[in-house]
């Protein structure tokens, strides 16, 4: 028979501890982001256009969001759009205005609020304004389905203008 000390016995339940999640379809999802992009520090300008609630959810040490995504200047083009305003209105009527940076991400801490499911979305940058159709359900990590491609089961990733000249300065992003 083998008998184990104190301190053996709590490094080895770590040790299995450490091995086991306790949510592995988080830790499914946050593995399929891959690696961080070489020269982007993590934070606030890291990531865009992926599901930033795989990481920010509460459950880890990273900053909790409750809704968060990327904001492209147009339709098939990665090039980000600073300064969008992004109006999302729960279902209690609440509406927070949250603003994109440089990377054109935005996201909402629960500090700040703690949407009711569903919610309704409006961009809005240089006067030009564009409302979503749908609404999101229950989710507020946008790109869960604005994947890219655009498929049949998604809408793509969120844009402003369909084609650069429909852009309030006449195509710049």
């Amino acid at each position: 028979m083998v008998r184990l000390s104190g301190m053996t016995l709590v490094a080895l339940l770590v040790s299995i501890a450490a091995g086991c999640s306790l949510d592995p379809v988080n830790d499914e999802a946050r593995a399929d982001l891959g690696p961080e992009t070489p020269g982007v520090a993590r934070g606030p300008l890291h990531r865009p256009g992926q599901p930033c609630l795989a990481c920010h959810d509460g459950s880890t040490a990273h900053p909790a969001m409750t809704v968060a995504g990327t904001v492209n200047a147009v339709l098939g083009s990665a090039a980000p759009l600073a300064g969008v305003s992004v109006a999302l209105t729960d279902v209690t009527g609440m509406t927070v205005t949250a603003m994109t940076n440089a990377a054109g991400n935005f996201y909402v801490e629960p500090a700040t609020w703690r949407p009711t499911f569903p919610l309704h979305v409006a961009i809005t940058f240089g006067g030009y304004s564009s409302t979503m159709s749908t609404i999101i359900g229950r989710d507020g990590s946008c790109a869960t389905c604005h994947t890219d491609p655009a498929s049949r089961i998604s809408a793509g990733p969120v844009f402003l203008a369909p084609v650069p000249a429909l852009l309030p300065d006449g195509g710049s992003p």
